[in-house]
């Protein structure tokens, strides 16, 4: 072994404990960009695989009716794969063991598997098979929360009568990975089923025979979407036909891809901070180690060794630290990005989960660490190569310039103590900065792990708590007259009635179309408020309306701007009112008017088709019971049910990223507050061995150290504040999309958790820096070294 390389490793075990502590930082940004990246591309490809595997359709219509041979002419258009004619409807359920209606989607299916389009995956069970009737597929969630077994029966209200069905299987969907009760925002797997039936079955009770209300379109690669849905609008304006749409509208995607995309942002943010912080702690490890062997530097190049060669020496040893972080960081980020994958995959009941590990990412993960711990080993490499070896072999002059406190004349008031150590830290300021900077990370991290769950209580609160005040909401399958309402005060329990219309629309511009719901909200209503994410109460215009802001701001919608819709309902047509106000809703993308207004912009007489209704709890039974028999009805939901499930759902994943946020930012607080701390313990044990000889007592001398110690920890806590906001507004900017906008909400107690794990970190790193101190060698080293 040569003898730089002995040196190498000589170095390496004198500073075990601070190398020990870079490469752990590195570990855990290696670890995390690993686990990461490997869950966003485990999801992205599970889903691909799903969606291509079981034919996920890429284009849907609704019609009215329609021949079960108009398949034939969409199947010929150019561009379409395969083309499945459907009937779906919606019914309620009386649900064994449950109080509460259920609601569900029926859904036809060919009479033998192996689907063209919407493949089945069945868990259990068998297919439906021809000439058994009552025999349903159940989506797997709602068979898991409601205990069915295969052979389970229940009644089914269908189109006003009473069906029992039977389950013989249990399966998956990729049309329904999130499935949406209707006018739903979350899934609610407890009260809202997906049951598929044999399609002669289902035309038969909705008197279909041989006729379809759907089309699911398969395309085939390359095909123009915009082009087929254009030609299946025209197929099918003769039908009924609501309009066609694709993928970026379809409730289950859009939710699912809003769950999957913000992991790719975080992916990149979260680790970057750690091989920053890495890479800080390097600058100043590495800094103040070559400072120590000046000497050696000099006998180096003075025994012919080149700039260059010794330069490299501390390059290598900063190299080989990022290697072991990198070699504990690896396994420990595939295994957790298996743990990460696992979760989401049973989140959203993928059939196959497809996870690897890719050599690119490996590289990936080491070039970025490599680079990053590089740049900040560049100062010392650049100090080592320009120092001549007579001035290396000469003791470094000790820095004795006047700080601000001395110029002000402020030191003089200060104890002798704090005098020490507010000249030491003001002596290296851009030392002191990046130390602050490096433990203000520390809290930053948890307010990024947090904001979001934090964000996820408020869009809740808004949506559940301020803007529905109801108890039960009943979906009517056809709307009514306003005058009607009034019946639901006949059934038992009901105390209240308010009831408005909601119609599906489509909104064309920029180039791009979105398919909206058109709220008819009636005037002084206050079941069901227009809310934003500030909590503000937005009254309803008497002509005109008020706009989501994400729809707003994603086609440039101002207030006063014209407003064209294509009413989606029934017969398809084109009306225009205008934006008057825009309110930042959390969920959802919706058009919020008057109902009288709508009425008229809809040329027809005030009708309603949602029932808000508040209801005594002593008789909820009797209300359920008859709810239940409701031939009217397409769905019935509960706020508090809705409340529960979006609570469970969004709980569910924020408790799990919480835990390896708050791991992660001990690690990070911990590394940057034991470095700091030793390298000022190093640089000032003369000096504090100095004070002990002089009659200082321990915790004296103590106090001393650790003062620098909180003194640099105090301003990190509020510019970690700062820093994690910010990083909280991209991330939570990242997460927002069609259907959710959060707000940029840090709670008190997230605070709260910030100060508490960085508190912990600086004791922790406090005593063990204490416990070096107590050991110290007063005769070593007061030695003299020159």
């Amino acid at each position: 072994m040569r003898a730089l390389d002995r040196k190498l490793f000589r170095d390496l075990w004198r500073m075990k404990a601070q190398a020990a502590a870079i490469a752990l930082v590195v570990a855990a940004g290696v670890s995390l960009f690993v686990a990461m990246v490997a869950t966003y591309r485990s999801m992205s490809l599970s889903e691909h695989h799903y969606y291509t595997r079981w034919r996920f359709a890429q284009v849907w219509s609704d019609l009215s009716r329609a021949p079960v041979s108009i398949t034939r002419d969409i199947a010929a258009l150019p561009g379409v794969a395969a083309v499945e004619g459907r009937v779906k409807h919606h019914a309620i359920l009386d649900v064994p063991g449950l109080a509460q209606p259920a609601s569900a989607v029926l859904v036809s299916i060919p009479p033998t598997a192996g689907h063209g389009v919407n493949d089945l995956y069945l868990r259990r069970g068998r297919h439906v098979e021809a000439g058994h009737a009552g025999e349903v597929l159940v989506s797997e969630a709602f068979a898991e929360k409601n205990h069915l077994a295969l052979g389970d029966t229940m009644i089914a209200t269908i189109a006003g009568r009473h069906v029992q069905l039977r389950f013989v299987g249990v399966a998956l969907s990729p049309e329904y990975v999130m499935p949406v009760p209707p006018n739903g925002l979350a899934p609610d797997d407890r009260r809202f089923a997906v049951i598929w039936m044999a399609r002669d079955e289902l035309q038969s009770l909705f008197d279909l025979r041989g006729a379809i209300n759907e089309v699911a379109v398969l395309l085939s690669p390359g095909a123009d979407e915009h082009a087929v849905v254009g030609a299946i609008d025209r197929v099918l304006e003769p039908y009924g036909g609501r309009g066609a749409y694709g993928r970026d509208s379809q409730p289950s995607h859009t939710m699912l891809e809003e769950h999957i995309r913000p992991l790719k942002s975080v992916s990149v943010i979260v680790p970057i901070i750690f091989l920053l912080v890495a890479a800080f702690l390097v600058n100043i490890v590495l800094s103040r180690f070559a400072a120590t062997q000046r000497e050696q530097i000099g006998l180096l190049k003075a025994f012919g060794y080149s700039s260059s060669r010794v330069a490299l020496h501390y390059l290598e040893l900063t190299m080989l630290i990022v290697l072991a972080g990198a070699i504990v960081g690896l396994p420990i980020g595939a295994r957790l990005g298996l743990g990460f994958a696992r979760f989401y995959g049973a989140f959203f009941r993928f059939p196959v989960l497809v996870f690897r590990i890719e050599p690119a990412l490996i590289l990936g993960a080491l070039l970025i660490a490599t680079v990053t711990t590089g740049l900040g080993a560049l100062g010392t490499v650049r100090r080592v190569l320009v120092l001549p070896p007579v001035v290396a072999m000469t003791p470094e002059i000790p820095a004795f310039r006047r700080t601000l406190l001395d110029r002000t004349g402020v030191s003089r008031w200060l104890a002798p103590a704090w005098r020490m150590v507010a000249r030491n830290v003001l002596r290296r300021p851009l030392r002191s900065a990046l130390a602050v900077v490096g433990m203000a990370f520390a809290v930053a991290v948890i307010l990024i792990g947090n904001s979001t769950a934090d964000a996820t209580d408020r869009m809740r609160d808004v949506r559940y708590q301020a803007a529905e005040r109801q108890d039960v909401t009943v979906s009517l399958m056809e709307a009514r007259a306003v005058g009607t309402a009034g019946d639901f005060l006949a059934l038992p329990g009901v105390t209240r009635v308010e009831s408005y219309r909601v119609v599906p629309a489509r909104f064309a511009g920029r180039g791009h179309t979105q398919d909206i719901a058109l709220y008819g909200l009636p005037a002084g209503g206050v079941l069901r408020k227009v809310v934003g994410n500030d909590y503000h109460v937005f009254s309803v215009p008497p002509d005109g309306a008020i706009v989501t802001a994400w729809f707003a701001n994603h086609f440039g919608l101002k207030r006063g701007d014209p407003l064209p819709l294509e009413i989606r309902e029934k017969q398809r047509r084109f009306v225009t009112t205008r934006v008057v106000d825009v309110v930042a809703e959390p969920l959802g993308v919706a058009v919020y008017m008057d109902l009288g207004a709508l009425g008229r912009l809809l040329r027809e007489p005030e009708t309603y088709s949602v029932a808000n209704l508040t209801i005594d709890p002593t008789r909820e039974r009797e209300l359920f019971a008859t709810l239940k028999r409701t031939p009217a009805a397409v769905a019935v939901d509960f706020r508090k049910g809705a409340l529960a499930s979006f609570r469970q759902m969004s709980d569910a994943v924020a408790v799990f990223i919480r835990k390896v946020e708050v791991v992660f930012a001990i690690i990070i607080a911990f590394g940057v507050v034991y470095n700091t701390a030793k390298i000022a313990l190093a640089e000032r044990s003369r000096e504090l061995a100095t004070l002990r000889v002089l009659g200082f007592t321990r915790g004296e001398v103590s106090a001393i150290l650790l003062g620098e110690l909180g003194v640099l920890a105090a301003p990190a806590v509020p510019l970690g504040l700062l820093i994690g906001h910010w990083l909280s507004r991209v991330v939570v900017g990242a997460w927002a999309g069609e259907r959710m906008h959060p707000p940029v909400i840090v709670a008190a107690s997230t605070y709260g958790l910030a100060l508490m794990v960085f508190a912990f970190s600086v004791a922790a790193s406090a005593l063990l820096v204490r416990r070096n101190l107590d050991r110290l060698d007063l005769v070593g080293v007061l030695k003299a070294r020159e």
